[in-house]
């Protein structure tokens, strides 16, 4: 067994994920924009905030 008495508490990187996941998202939908066009993207972000709110609403 480990004696894990001395190691308290771990950081919260919360906030620097969701940052990092947003400019992750943000490049992809300019990438996607670049390749297939405006109306792509703009499903895509669509797409995305349908998935996101049903999530939302299913908890």
């Amino acid at each position: 067994m480990h004696d894990y008495k001395g190691l308290g508490r771990v950081e919260d990187y919360t906030d620097a994920f969701l940052v990092s996941f947003g400019m992750l998202v943000f490049m992809l939908l300019i990438a996607l924009w670049a390749m297939l066009g405006y109306p792509a993207a703009l499903a895509a972000a669509f797409l995305g905030d349908r998935v996101m709110r049903r999530a939302a609403r299913a908890r």
